[in-house]
């Protein structure tokens, strides 16, 4: 028996990249995972690739209705929802250091996308998650919620930085509405991932100079691994921990489901914790 046996989740943005990894963990930890995207050639490939536990499903995480049809799928083909996981997001393509040139649409696209996403997926989510006994909602932050400095692979910064500041306010009322419940909500703070060659962050980043890299790994250390964040997502979905309305922050090299959780207190974003491997 495995920690998630008859679990069924949610991931978005499961296509690829950290999406794919966290869906692929969640299976081999024995749920259920239907795993959503906007494109639907390249999630039901994926799907494939995992096989048959994996169900591919076509979404826009910025439409309610989408998103809501997305939600009444899972339920009637799987009669439960324990488990959401809101991947989906991105800063886009085109690098804007100056807020002076970041046109209205690339802002609203991706506060879009980063939050409001995460928003419908809870709230069309959240009267299964109430009846599962085992809720689990994991959003997805980062610490460009507190501001980037120097050359990041971060698109539109400022966008990108308001909205994972938003995902940790939306974490820590979500966690308050819902924890009565038995629902626990947090949010994840990975680090820098390079997954796919060929994904947005890797050709961003092949893009810096050899300077530019190795100042960017000094400040915010070195490239976290796709499968690790699927670990850690896969503990947080888990009755092994207890964790709610906290943003953790992945720390070592998180490889297995021996870990533990160590408080590290509240700051003016919220309440903030740090995962580890257990023998660390």
């Amino acid at each position: 028996m495995t920690a998630l046996d008859g679990r069924v989740a949610i991931v978005t943005g499961a296509a690829q990249g950290l999406g794919f990894a966290i869906a692929q963990r969640l299976v081999l930890s024995g749920a259920h995972v239907v795993m959503a995207d906007m494109s639907a050639d390249k999630v039901t490939s994926a799907a494939q690739r995992i096989g048959p536990p994996a169900l591919p499903v076509t979404v826009e995480v910025t439409s309610a209705r989408s998103v809501a049809a997305m939600v009444a799928l899972t339920a009637e083909r799987f009669g439960r929802l324990d488990i959401v996981v809101n991947v989906a997001g991105g800063s886009g393509t085109v690098p804007i250091d100056r807020i002076e040139n970041l046109p209205e649409d690339i802002w609203r696209r991706v506060v879009d996308v980063n939050l409001t996403g995460a928003f419908l997926c809870s709230r069309a989510a959240a009267p299964h998650l109430r009846r599962s006994g085992a809720g689990r909602i994991v959003n997805f932050s980062s610490g460009a919620a507190k501001g980037a400095e120097g050359k990041t692979t971060i698109a539109a910064v400022h966008a990108y930085a308001a909205s994972k500041a938003g995902i940790h306010g939306l974490t820590s009322q979500l966690a308050i509405d819902l924890g009565v419940d038995g629902v626990l909500v947090n949010a994840i703070q990975p680090g820098f991932v390079l997954t796919e060659p060929g994904a947005r962050v890797n050709d961003m980043f092949n893009l810096l100079t050899k300077e530019q890299q190795a100042d960017m790994l000094r400040r915010i250390g070195r490239p976290r691994r796709p499968e690790e964040v699927g670990w850690a997502v896969a503990y947080l979905a888990s009755d092994a921990t207890r964790p709610n309305g906290a943003v953790v922050r992945l720390a070592g090299e998180i490889v297995s489901a021996d870990n533990r959780i160590v408080d590290e207190g509240n700051t003016s974003l919220g309440r903030l914790v740090r995962l580890e491997p257990a023998s660390s």
